[in-house]
């Protein structure tokens, strides 16, 4: 066999795809031929350094095209070995068409791990979630990956509006936007979309029922009713007289305010001509 012949065959031989034929009259040649013994050596480094620097495969090539579901109380949980995708009240069924529709991926029953099942467990009875263990490997835009991580960020009995969670992402005209994005939110609970109020007042509304979103509020320390008695007088914040610090009626430092020392606010601006300054911990129109 000529030397043309032997290395237009060598890479089959390296893979193991040349025929049997072939494969002794190859073998043969290279152990006499130095020239093309150093070609295929050279074919065999290449082959390497290429495996080397390719990239992994797509998780999803790799996987099996399922993930595991749980029921916990009420609510259907839909997760996977990174942490949890869905979580969804209402009939199995339409729990199932709505995540196969998000994640084109089938379920299967599972058990949840014992941290997750806390999260969620904690979650729904009020108790919050510190760090949520979220599956986010489905495509998000930089706006919905900000806006989610920032509702986690808001403490447990204490609410904040629309219009402030678009100005900390820095997108302060995107309103509507971090609306349709809380209204998308596959997590409830876990990450908490019903700690998220309209500036005009009230609870507003929720993916589960205004009903269920009042619950929860209460579950975390809220006091919903005082907080839609503000709405009916339209108070946005709440300041103090003695530290000249202006708050939203839930934060922290609002309530600890004594009565006679509350100063009601229907906006930023009244705030500020009265020489009230934001609070720190809630910033209620400074971000």
């Amino acid at each position: 066999m000529r030397c043309r012949s032997v290395l237009t065959r060598v890479d089959a031989l390296r893979t193991g795809e040349l025929h049997a034929d072939e494969r002794g009259a190859v073998t043969e040649h290279l152990k006499s031929c130095p020239s093309c013994d150093a070609s295929a050596n050279d074919v065999d480094s290449l082959a390497g350094s290429l495996k080397s620097i390719l990239p992994a495969p797509p998780r999803s090539c790799r996987d099996t095209i399922a993930d595991w579901y749980e029921q916990i109380g009420d609510v259907w949980v839909g997760f996977s070995d990174r942490g949890l995708k869905m979580l969804y009240r209402g009939t199995y069924d339409d729990f199932h068409a709505a995540y196969t529709s998000r994640y084109c991926r089938t379920l299967k029953a599972g058990t949840l791990a014992e941290p997750l099942r806390k999260q969620v467990r904690g979650a729904v009875a009020g108790e919050g979630v510190d760090k949520p263990r979220i599956d986010w490997s489905d495509e998000l835009s930089d706006l919905e990956r900000e806006v989610l991580g920032t509702l986690s960020q808001i403490p447990r009995g204490e609410v904040r509006t629309y219009e402030w969670v678009a100005r900390q992402v820095g997108r302060p005209k995107a309103v509507r936007a971090v609306g349709t994005i809380c209204a998308k939110n596959v997590v409830p609970f876990v990450v908490p979309c019903h700690r998220v109020v309209p500036a005009t007042g009230g609870v507003g509304s929720y993916a589960f029922g205004s009903a269920l979103k009042r619950d929860l509020l209460r579950r975390e320390g809220v006091d919903v009713e005082a907080l839609e008695q503000l709405s009916r007088k339209h108070v946005r914040y709440i300041g103090s007289r003695t530290t000249k610090i202006v708050c939203f009626p839930t934060c922290r430092d609002a309530r600890r305010i004594r009565e006679e020392n509350r100063v009601p606010f229907r906006g930023a601006g009244q705030a500020k001509e009265k020489g009230f300054r934001p609070c720190l911990h809630c910033q209620p129109f400074a971000a």
